[in-house]
């Protein structure tokens, strides 16, 4: 993720984009692991299946590791994880929630994904997850990562998990949020780089790796439609961001009406399934 200080305003607004265009995630440190965050044993679930894949002794480079939510657990274990990220608040937070797990400071640095501060061949493995999206240079970036990957590497594309997915409240809302900015000629285009992970896959086979389904993670939680219209209405995802503000504020209140209409009890719990992917791309 790639971001320079927030310089105030609200806690929704676009953080400063600076980074050759890239979507900057300064002001989401705050509220980042509530939106995407995953629960309390996917985490090592999801641990375990990295380390299945690259083996313990593997040294393993996260982009835009932000708050840790990936590297986290497997820091707890001891492995040997390096994040870069190019927000400030975000790897002070990874920072802050190491030190509460009374674990030494993660090995992080800020770097941009596509210009990254490695000699050629020197980690065994790259992960990336919900990254390269936003970022305009994604290509150039997985160039990077094929330079600093070691022969007999792999490259690890996780996707989905987290509060953000699944088939329950919140990806309803956010469908439904998405056709009425796209009704509003707002609504085109969410990413300002890679479309989605079958181009990261493709790109990478083509840099010469072999790519592999891993098994999936899945899990079951309760979510509400009052949740769903919070997060709508607080902004937190970064394809609001870029909205104009009268688009996004129409489609927010209508939405609202409409899942009032439709389900009245807004906090009643409904079950969402979730799965957390990955893709070990080898080389």
């Amino acid at each position: 993720m790639t971001a320079a200080r927030s310089t105030g305003g609200p806690p929704w607004g676009p953080p400063d984009p600076r980074g050759g265009g890239s979507i900057a995630f300064d002001r989401a440190a705050g509220y980042y692991d509530q939106s995407r965050g995953l629960p309390a044993g996917v985490d090592g679930q999801v641990a375990d299946r990295i380390e299945a894949a690259v083996g313990p002794g593997a040294r393993l480079l996260e982009l835009g590791v932000g708050t840790g939510r990936i590297a986290l657990p497997l820091h707890r274990r001891g492995r040997r994880v390096v994040g870069v990220d190019l927000s400030l608040p975000m790897l002070d937070r990874y920072r802050a929630k190491a030190t509460a797990l009374g674990l030494p400071p993660p090995v992080v640095l800020r770097a941009d994904a596509s210009r990254l501060p490695f000699r050629d061949g020197c980690v065994d493995a790259v992960l990336e997850v919900h990254v390269l999206h936003l970022v305009p240079a994604w290509r150039e970036a997985l160039a990077e990562v094929r330079r600093v990957l070691a022969p007999g590497g792999t490259v690890l594309i996780g996707r989905g998990g987290g509060r953000h997915g699944g088939d329950g409240p919140r990806e309803r809302v956010r469908h439904r949020f998405q056709e009425l900015t796209a009704a509003a000629g707002a609504g085109a285009r969410q990413h300002v780089g890679v479309e989605d992970d079958a181009h990261k896959v493709a790109a990478l086979v083509a840099l010469g790796g072999t790519a592999e389904e891993l098994e999936p993670v899945a899990w079951e939680d309760q979510e509400s439609y009052a949740q769903a219209l919070r997060e709508m209405e607080g902004r937190v995802y970064s394809y609001q961001w870029r909205l104009p503000d009268q688009v996004w504020r129409s489609a927010v209140t209508r939405l609202r009406a409409e899942v009032q209409a439709d389900h009245p009890d807004l906090d009643a719990p409904y079950t969402s399934r979730h799965r957390f992917n990955l893709t070990a791309i080898r080389f």
